[in-house]
């Protein structure tokens, strides 16, 4: 049974949805919708970003994903908005307990000329934990994306047990259909030979700037200890960029570093850092 399936009846959907508009060259939270256990702060703005940028930094007031979990995050931005959205931190998923899977939903919907910056901070795989991600984004013409991904396995005890599952999945969808569907199933004990020893993996995504892949390649470099891999798909201007890392720490340095090179490209100066 794959991590969809072991979600059981009993499991309680719940649904947080964010729409961002622009006006007067701002973009402004229009709508919300953020029951338990998602919150969020109030956007605010950087001085160093692309005018009228907003910043919005999601939070979770459970503590974590937990078995029987199934969330889903639905984000929109007009045309023209610009928005940055990231996590206070990582979020814990936990030991399900031989019980049935969490699932997180997340559904990104980028209109015309506008630009998101969505970049999570890494699931962290607890000791037994089974989870599905799936992320979905589409956007539309001339439309700007920088997508961050990222899981790390942890067994809090120290020895080494691995989490039970991971489904992970993203897809990007242009107005012709789908350009990219990145997907992998596997089980935790198989992690250390599919990562060869690594406790960290992830991606960064840029969608609008293929040229963007270079600087990216670069600045993973910069970073002790970390295995990175370019590839550019320029007839779709998409660059990829996976990547292993050791620890937690060496993650959270290579993923700012991605994401400072993606926007810099982007944006023609480097980006306001932020602060969690």
């Amino acid at each position: 049974m794959n991590a969809l399936g072991a979600i059981g009846l009993g499991a309680r959907p719940v649904a947080a949805e964010l729409r961002f508009r622009a006006l007067g060259g701002r973009t402004f939270l229009a709508r919300q919708f953020t029951p338990h256990p998602f919150h969020i702060t109030r956007p605010f703005y950087h001085a160093g970003d692309p005018q009228g940028m907003a910043t919005l930094y999601l939070q979770s007031s459970s503590g974590g994903v937990y078995s029987g979990d199934d969330l889903s995050l639905e984000i929109g931005l007009d045309a023209g908005a610009q928005v940055h959205v990231t996590t206070q931190a990582s979020t814990i998923v936990h030991d399900a307990r031989g019980r049935e899977g969490a699932r997180q939903t997340v559904c990104l919907d980028v209109a015309e000329g506008a630009r998101l910056d969505y970049l999570p901070d890494p699931a962290i795989l607890m000791t037994g934990a089974n989870f599905c991600n799936r992320v979905t984004a589409r956007f539309g013409r001339e439309a700007r994306v920088i997508l961050g991904d990222a899981q790390l396995s942890h067994d809090p005890e120290g020895h080494a047990r691995p989490f039970s599952r991971l489904e992970n999945e993203v897809e990007l969808i242009s107005p012709e259909g789908t350009v990219l569907l990145d997907r992998f199933d596997l089980c935790g004990s198989d992690w250390p030979a599919r990562t060869g020893g690594f406790a960290c993996s992830g991606m960064m995504i840029v969608v609008g700037c293929a040229d963007a892949g270079a600087q990216m390649q670069r600045a993973a470099d910069t970073v002790p200890g970390v295995y990175a891999g370019l590839s550019v798909f320029s007839d779709r201007d998409i660059a990829l960029i996976r990547f292993l890392a050791p620890d937690g720490a060496a993650l959270s340095k290579v993923m700012a570093a991605l994401w400072r090179a993606a926007a810099t490209v982007l944006d023609g100066q480097p980006p306001a850092e932020r602060r969690k």
